[in-house]
């Protein structure tokens, strides 16, 4: 439901509805219609009652059972198995490089977090929740006055100097990874750390788990771990310009999954 958003007109809902609906994409949740609904209503203005106008809209996306990925986030020791975890973070990074990669003019989603990634029957990841005016057609870097985003998500760049750029979403990204690898606190953990001390901590943890329930896949999936970690602090880094872009990232994520299909194989060949 859209609520209390001035200068919002029916040609611009309309706009942003046709935005919406070209999104086509598997780690994208899917635009299914709309309402728009005027009613008429008594009201008093000034001491006098009289007939105004309630406009009420609303967009209506397809349902997700699995619910938003904050749900589902635990410690290294706990919770989703590391298959699943590492299958979320390449199902959100593939849907964030078709924002703002694959579309033109491109999408800067200004509020990536887990409660706005959903997930489906199969646990697959579906970004969620873009709002209003997210399409950038000219420059890269834009200045904003109005306030965007949630706090723990947002670069320094934005909280300092209110710049907007695709780095924002990358920032923002890096958190959710740490999130999905390391559970709720695991962002603040980074933080009071140095980065090499961070990703050994994390590394060793889940070797302890792999330990005990995948033992035949510990040094494919240690490694896919230690990855993540290096690529979730490469993007919260405070110089928006030293950040991956969501290509680069994508493209090391896919390059590990080829070498990562060659170990399965392998793996799978002795054990027989």
């Amino acid at each position: 439901m859209l609520h209390n958003m001035p200068g919002l007109d029916e040609k611009q809902f309309l706009n942003e509805f046709d935005n919406l609906s070209r999104l086509q994409h598997p780690n994208i949740v899917r635009l299914v219609g709309y309402c728009h609904e005027i009613q008429k209503t008594f009201v008093n203005h000034k001491g006098r009652w009289i007939f105004g106008e309630r406009i009420r809209m609303a967009l209506c996306f397809e349902y997700m059972h699995s619910g938003s990925l904050d749900e589902h986030l635990s410690d290294e020791y706990n919770g989703l198995d590391w298959d699943v975890r590492y299958t979320l973070i390449k199902g959100i990074c593939k849907g964030l490089k078709y924002l703002h990669e694959e579309l033109r003019p491109p999408i800067y989603h200004l509020d990536l977090k887990p409660a706005n990634i959903l997930l489906d029957e199969n646990m697959l990841p579906k970004i969620a929740d873009f709002g209003l005016s997210r399409f950038f057609a000219d420059k890269r870097t834009h200045i904003t006055k109005s306030f965007i985003g949630t706090l723990g998500y947002l670069p320094p760049e934005y909280i300092e100097r209110q710049i907007i750029s695709d780095k924002f979403d990358i920032f923002s990204l890096g958190v959710v990874i740490i999130k999905i690898v390391t559970g709720p606190k695991g962002y603040i953990r980074s933080a009071e750390m140095a980065p090499q001390e961070f990703v050994e901590l994390t590394h060793n943890n889940w070797r302890k788990r792999l330990q005990a329930t995948s033992l035949h896949l510990l040094e494919l999936y240690s490694k896919q771990v230690k990855k993540c970690v290096e690529i979730a602090l490469s993007s919260i880094v405070a110089d928006r310009h030293k950040r991956p872009s969501i290509g680069d990232i994508v493209k090391e994520l896919d390059d590990d999954t080829e070498t990562d299909s060659q170990i399965l194989t392998t793996s799978s060949q002795v054990r027989e």
